[in-house]
């Protein structure tokens, strides 16, 4: 989705739905988180009731709630003001808008949001109550099971909510938000009333919220909960980093002895162990060209889960690359075989 500066003169929603609707798939076939999905729930919205979406949002949705400092529309009077952005490259992104509101457009404060998920526990005191226990249970309902790479930390998909059974009966549910420069996300365990909320101004922070989310369910007396799964994804990526590392120096050092003693010399059409070291050279220029491709990509999945680990393991692999097509270049010499 493009983004605009707030001065910019921006396309109508429908323009872009025009561009970006486009039906992959039938309905109902498989899991994937949609954002032109909320945007054209936001074209319907304003359709049906012939209001302004964001002065609908606030009237029937936000105030009811109690998010007075929340709404849809960009003002130079929020104070304080929304902070500027950095990216997963660590460069500033100022503040922007998307001609959608429906994914990515709500302006809010961690109060706010917070009042949001009071709103959605159970055993509220009545005068606190503005959901039916009927709509809060159908918001937590799963409607999907299979969330690809999603499963590896939730069970479920409801309503805009992520679903998660915890190892002590309960379950939590969940969303997150991020755009470029900006990561939020909250938690909730509707049964026992405990709820965090995290705004971030920086795309490099899910292992941040993921250190944050396991020390609140620590505090909370609370069982582990997905999102700290990303921890040991860290853990595993430091891990594989380090086993690059040995090997390389390992084989590095093995490399020098052997041009010392003249078991290897530059020989880079040498027929010597010819297929093997062709496989070793296409192998590397494939990783390298494979690198290069992330570097180009404007996001990637894992670089946003795993920002700095992510990093090191493409330096590692680009060092991987380096030394194999280094060895093909120095065969070492066939042994004759003595009768």
């Amino acid at each position: 989705t493009k983004r605009y500066l707030p001065a910019e003169e921006i396309p109508s929603l429908k323009d872009v739905l025009s561009i970006e609707a486009i039906l992959e798939q039938e309905p109902g076939l498989s899991f994937a988180y949609s954002n032109t999905g909320f945007n054209l729930l936001e074209l319907l919205i304003e359709e049906v009731t012939g209001r302004d979406f964001d002065e609908y949002m606030k009237q029937e949705i936000l105030i009811p709630l109690g998010m007075y400092s929340s709404g849809f529309t960009w003002s130079e009077k929020f104070n304080p003001a929304v902070p500027f952005g950095y990216d997963l490259k660590g460069k500033f992104v100022p503040v922007y808008i998307y001609p959608e509101k429906g994914s990515g457009g709500l302006f809010s404060t961690i109060g706010d949001i917070a009042a949001f998920t009071v709103a959605g526990m159970f055993n509220l005191p009545q005068k606190q109550q503005e959901l039916s226990l009927q709509s809060i249970n159908m918001l937590y309902t799963p409607m999907v099971e299979k969330l690809g790479v999603y499963s590896n930390v939730f069970e479920s998909y409801g309503l805009g909510y992520y679903i998660e059974n915890l190892s002590d009966g309960n379950y939590a549910v969940s969303h997150g938000g991020q755009g470029a420069g900006w990561m939020t996300h909250f938690h909730s365990v509707p049964e026992t009333g405990d709820s965090i909320v995290i705004l971030t101004n920086s795309q490099r922070s899910w292992p941040f919220i993921a250190y944050l989310l396991s020390d609140w369910a620590e505090w909370s007396g609370l069982s582990e909960v997905g999102m700290s799964r990303i921890i040991y994804g860290v853990y595993l990526l430091w891990l594989l980093i380090w086993i690059i590392w040995t090997y390389l120096l390992l084989k590095l050092c093995r490399f020098v002895e052997e041009l010392i003693t003249k078991q290897r010399r530059f020989s880079p059409f040498s027929e010597d162990f010819l297929l093997l070291r062709i496989i070793q050279s296409g192998l590397s220029i494939a990783l390298i060209a494979g690198l290069l491709w992330c570097i180009r990509q404007d996001y990637l999945f894992i670089s946003s889960v795993f920002p700095i680990a992510s990093v090191w393991l493409g330096v590692s692999i680009l060092a991987f690359a380096i030394t194999m097509l280094l060895l093909s270049f120095f065969p070492e010499a066939a042994k004759s075989l003595v009768s």
